[in-house]
């Protein structure tokens, strides 16, 4: 597979040099509803600040986001049985109990049995999770089982290439307890993908929402930016949906939508591994009314362990289509660095650690799976990478090795994983990691400015390549990446 890199190059933000505005857009680049846009005085994009286009942890704009809003939304756009907010997000953590230990009916962990043993996908997880005890809790309190929104994320450069939706869109919450106590932290992020409303146009009908995104820069009025940010997440743009909707994290099983992750350290009765997870929503109905229901689904781009050891038939179907991923992995770029993993090996858990996703680590007995990779790097004339090296790139792109054991990791070519905060990227005061501010941000920024140029009809250096086979996203990314 050809990995997409036209933005891939190192950089800095204030580097990113800006053409001058442009006075007209190519024909037919947008969609009949963009009489708004075509009105607008420039097109050409700004050097984004990442704190307010990117990342934003400005109070003022989080106070618009309290956890009982957004749950509210979600339900109002997925229930009419009369579902509340409390009862999804409790309803939700309940999944980490088994049924023995279930504050409700279900579903819970050990609901599917694989071996005898709790499983999602097929593979082993730990079940219970001492996160199970918030099924009682108010997670909309003061108290330090309540949550504050601690992030607001813009993932624009997860748009797909094709368009077919115009990115993700996040919003971070940390449980009031992570502030003091280390074995007592819970973070829910809310990955909304947003869908695109003309998909005929392709991603050019998305240009709305990232001008919308690069001008927030140009507002020098937190309370603006701040009523700003709350109405395209709960209002949406003129044309869009609002991000805050069920559909958008997973009702109607469609493959283009987004999730909930749970990045889970609760450890009060000790013994326990901190891990990440992932939630989709799905809906159910009868002739009266309609209720939402959390799952706790695979953790895409997060394929097990042991399929890089095993001799069995998965595990040798895994490892030759993990073969089609070198190129990707073998990147001269730590923002190039990818890899797509197929659902049906994707595990149910990423664990932060044991060495459960460590792939290298996985793999250190397998001789005729690594020479596979050898002989992979030598048909494309990498000599300066090892099996090693490649199945180290593999692990970052894991949740559990972008978030911790990837870090400060040599990569192989010159390349080191940059620093998390120790298991988050941001932690419950808004404090965003090395690996963010020094490598994720400054690439996410030129992904939004060469977007909004090219649409324009501006040079952008390097040139974006042409559409081929292998489906990306505008950054370059595996579709459905979630790094």
């Amino acid at each position: 597979m050809r990995r997409s890199s036209w933005v891939a190059a190192p950089f800095t933000i204030a580097s990113i040099v800006l053409a001058v505005a442009c006075s007209s857009r190519p024909d037919g680049a947008f969609g009949s509803s963009d009489a708004e846009l075509q009105s607008s005085a420039t097109c050409s994009a700004v050097a984004p600040d990442p704190s307010k286009s990117l990342f934003v942890t400005d109070p003022t704009a989080l106070g618009g986001f309290p956890l009982s809003a957004v749950m509210s939304q979600i339900v109002s756009t997925g229930s009419t049985s009369g579902q509340t907010a409390r009862g999804l997000y409790q309803q939700m953590v309940d999944t980490l109990n088994d049924k023995a230990h279930g504050a409700a009916t279900g579903p819970h962990c050990d609901d599917v049995l694989t071996g005898g043993k709790p499983s999602i996908n097929g593979f082993p997880i730990e079940c219970p999770r001492q996160e199970g005890a918030l099924a009682t809790t108010d997670p909309f309190g003061t108290g330090p089982d309540g949550y504050a929104p601690i992030g607001i994320v813009n993932r624009f450069d997860l748009a797909p290439a094709s368009g077919s939706n115009c990115g993700q869109y996040r919003l971070v919450y940390g449980k009031n307890s992570g502030k003091t106590a280390f074995n007592d932290r819970m973070l829910l992020i809310f990955e909304a993908v947003l869908p695109n409303p003309n998909p005929a146009a392709g991603i050019a009908a998305c240009l709305p929402v990232a001008q919308f995104w690069d001008g927030l820069t140009s507002d020098t009025s937190a309370t603006s930016r701040a009523s700003k940010l709350k109405s395209f997440y709960f209002t949406g743009l003129s044309g869009f949906a609002p991000v805050i909707d069920a559909k958008h994290y997973g009702v109607g099983e469609r493959t283009d939508t987004g999730q909930i992750r749970a990045n889970m350290f609760m450890n009060v009765k000790g013994g326990q591994q901190w891990e990440l997870r992932e939630f989709r929503l799905s809906q159910t109905c009868n002739v009266a009314a309609c209720s939402l229901v959390a799952r706790n689904t695979f953790a895409q781009t997060n394929p097990f362990g042991g399929l890089f050891g095993g001799t069995d038939s998965p595990s040798t179907a895994f490892q030759a289509s993990f073969l089609n991923q070198v190129p990707r992995l073998a990147a001269t770029t730590l923002n190039a660095i990818g890899m797509s993993t197929p659902d049906v090996d994707n595990a149910g858990e990423s664990d932060e650690q044991d060495s459960s996703n460590n792939y290298a680590s996985q793999a250190a007995g397998n001789a005729p799976f690594l020479a596979s990779i050898s002989s992979e790097l030598a048909s494309i004339g990498r000599s300066d990478l090892t099996p090693t090296n490649v199945l180290d790139r593999a692990t970052t792109q894991s949740c559990a090795g972008c978030h911790q054991l990837s870090v400060s990791h040599p990569l192989g070519a010159g390349l080191v994983w940059p620093a998390s905060n120790g298991f988050t990227q941001i932690d419950e005061s808004s404090r965003l990691s090395p690996a963010l501010t020094g490598t994720f941000l400054p690439f996410r920024a030129q992904v939004l400015v060469n977007f909004i140029n090219g649409q324009c009809g501006i040079t952008v250096s390097p040139a974006p390549p042409a559409p081929d086979s292998d489906p990306t996203t505008i950054g370059g990314a595996p579709v459905g990446a979630a790094n």
